[in-house]
């Protein structure tokens, strides 16, 4: 059986770290985009089980990722991390889950136990 993999997007250094090691705890091999500048040829090298997306980045808007993401992979979940209420509801249609910062270790944990089922 192949193991899962998790995709994080995220520009804050900490919170990237904190991401990557509770999914790697969860079993799933991970990779970080740290700036929003090499999803693409993340998403192209492999298809991600789970993304956990940040909606501000500074070389991308993560709503423009989110959209990639669910044209090309319709069938990956995607999770947006974000502080921003407002603009994190209205992506609720696009996106599976929606995580409010500050995200616990254990919620993180959580989703990512659900997503392998």
């Amino acid at each position: 059986m192949t193991q899962r993999y998790a995709l994080v997007i995220e520009d804050d250094p900490k919170l990237g770290v904190i991401y990557r090691t509770a999914l790697q705890q969860a079993g799933y091999e991970t990779d970080l985009d740290e700036n929003g500048n090499r999803y693409r040829a993340l998403l192209d090298a492999r298809r991600p089980d789970l993304v956990i997306l940040d909606l501000h980045l500074p070389f991308a808007a993560g709503s423009d990722i989110l959209d990639e993401i669910r044209a090309k992979y319709p069938e990956t979940i995607v999770a947006v991390v974000t502080a921003d209420f407002i603009k994190a509801r209205n992506l609720t249609t696009k996106a599976h889950h929606i995580l409010i910062k500050p995200v616990s270790v254990a919620s993180l944990l959580k989703l990512a136990e659900s997503v392998k089922g």
